[in-house]
Order: structure tokens, then sequence, then C-alpha cells
């Protein structure tokens, strides 16, 4: 097994495959956030749609292509909503991939043998969202949230990690700052110390409303102080974000390359589910994506690049992506 395992990594290395993928559990969100681009704008939903990831899909998915070691479940709407998502845990675990969702949880809704499977089944990283230590402050942004919920359930999370004797999932807690919230975030160390979360990740809001560089002096002592011995904070800061299209490509819940993680407004017109991840990868769009972030052509309206802020700040400044600092570990 394990000399077969690394024959399909060499096999994987030489045809620049990635050995990490996202895959949206569901685009479905049992929450109304204020400034969700996800939600807010009826017309960008089409490219995503409303649905969730299919075991029996995610099954074929992972069988396909045994060179894959993680998958990043999380992205426009809330993973625990799949009703298939406990099948994909477990399924997962036997076969030794890891299973993250770094991009964010709100963590509101989740039944208590799911709780139990995370922990079972090694989950391997959480984030929760989370932008307050009182459930008044919590809704404002949070609507038809409870943070007071949140709370239990990562409570009953902790039992089973004690239960079970295991350091995973991993907990981290993401805070996007706005002008409501600043107040509480000096209560946040001690509810993630009470909630055994030992990573925290403030975050800028998307509408501008805050920028961490503007804060006091006081509320920048606090945050300096959680990041101290913050291990995990920096590692997702130092990847160009568009490393991802190569390196950990995204796929829609119905197997539609969407190659990055801001591409919720264009598809690249092909299904992995049906092609394959190789396939996909090497098709007529994603090649013009990639010459597009790497200088080489203009972009247009028919990819995510034509829109995106980041791809923008590296056009500005003339700094495009070459391949060569791309490792396919």
């Amino acid at each position: 097994m394990k000399i077969k395992k690394k024959l399909w990594q060499i096999y994987r290395k030489i045809n620049k495959l990635p050995k990490d993928v996202k895959i949206e559990a569901c685009s479905i969100c049992n929450l109304n956030c204020r400034d969700c681009y996800m939600r807010n704008t009826a017309e960008k939903m089409p490219i995503i749609g409303s649905g969730y990831l299919k075991f029996k899909d995610y099954k074929n998915f992972i069988d396909k292509h045994p060179y894959i070691e993680s998958v990043e479940l999380s992205f426009a709407g809330e993973i625990f909503l799949n009703p298939e998502l406990l099948e994909i845990i477990k399924y997962s675990f036997e076969k030794d991939i890891k299973l993250t969702a770094l991009n964010g949880v709100n963590f509101n809704e989740i039944s208590d043998e799911t709780l139990e499977a995370l922990v079972k089944y090694q989950f391997t990283v959480i984030t929760f969202s989370i932008d307050a230590v009182t459930n008044e402050t919590y809704q404002i942004y949070r609507r038809r949230g409870n943070l007071n919920k949140v709370i239990e359930n990562i409570e009953k999370l902790n039992y089973y990690k004690e239960k079970y004797n295991s350091i995973y999932p991993i907990l981290q807690w993401q805070y996007i700052v706005f002008k409501h919230n600043i107040s509480e975030i000096a209560g946040v160390k001690d509810l993630a110390q009470k909630l055994k979360i030992s990573n925290i990740r403030f975050k800028r809001p998307w509408n501008g409303e805050v920028e961490l560089n503007e804060l006091s002096n006081t509320i920048k002592k606090i945050i300096i102080s959680i990041y101290r011995n913050n291990k995990y904070y920096h590692s997702r800061e130092n990847t160009n974000i568009c490393h991802q299209i190569y390196l950990q490509p995204q796929i829609n819940w119905d197997g539609m390359l969407l190659g990055c993680y801001c591409s919720t407004y264009n598809n690249l017109d092909v299904n992995v589910f049906k092609v394959g991840l190789k396939r996909a990868l090497n098709s007529k769009k994603m090649k013009y994506m990639k010459n597009v972030i790497q200088g080489k052509v203009n972009s247009d309206e028919s990819i995510a690049c034509h829109k995106c802020c980041y791809f923008q700040i590296m056009k500005a400044q003339n700094k495009y992506i070459n391949t060569k600092d791309i490792k396919f570990t």
C-alpha cells in the first residue's frame, strides 16, 4: 500500500497536480450576515448555486484521485447543513484524507452525532467565525445566529475531544472587526481560553468599515498579546493567494471548477466530477486564467480575475505569478 501511494505521488509531481483541493461542502447557509457577498446580492448566487456536496460524488472523486491528501470543505455556505457530511467525514478518515474548514463555519446548527464524528474521525482544523463575545453584539452582524448556541456546541465538541483524548479538531477563531464590536475585542482572549481555542485571527471587513492599522493603540496591544503565541496565524498570509489555483484549486459542490477562492462570479466551464482533475486543470479557461495571473495576457469578464481586488493589486504593482515559485511538494 505504501509503495502504491508513493507511485501516485510521483505521478502527481510529474504532472504538476495538487495534493490538496477545496471542495464546497454546502453553499446553503442558515444565517443572513449583514455584508455577506453570497447572500445580499441575488445575481451572484447562480454561479455557486444552492446545494451541497453529495457523498457519492465525493467518494468517486477521492477514489479516482488517490494522490489527494487533504480537502478544505468550507467556502460560501455552512458545511454542517450538508445532510451527507457525516459520510464524507467518515470516508475521508478511512482514506487518510485530512479535512479542514479553515475558511470558517458559524457552528449554530450541528448534531451531537456530527460533533462526535469530528473528533472520532479526526477532522483536522475548524475555524469558527465569531465576531463578538456577547450574543447582543454577535447578532448585529450574524443575523439569525445565536452566540450562546455556538458556545454550547463548541463546549460539546471539547467534551468529545476529552472523551477520545484527541487534539483534533484543532480550533481556531476568526473575528471580523467592525465599529460595533471593537469594544469586545478585549474579551476575546478570556472566552477563547474558556473554549480551549488557542489560535485567533482578526480580519478587516469587506466593506472597509475598519482598517486594523487604524485601531487605537490599546486595541492594537490587545491584538498583539493574543497573536504572540499564535503559530497558525501567519501560515495563510505568507502564500500568494493566487497560488491556490495551482496548489489548492477550488471546486464547487456540484463539481464545477471555480479555480480559486475568489471565483464567485465565474466558473471555468468544466466539471471536475465528470472529466477528472487533471483534464479540468488543463482546460481552456483554466489555462487562460493561469496566463492572466502570470501577466502574459489581459483578463476579460469570463474569469474572476477581471473583478478580483487581489489581482488588481498585482497588476498595479506589476508583480505577477512566477511559476518557478510554486512548489508541488
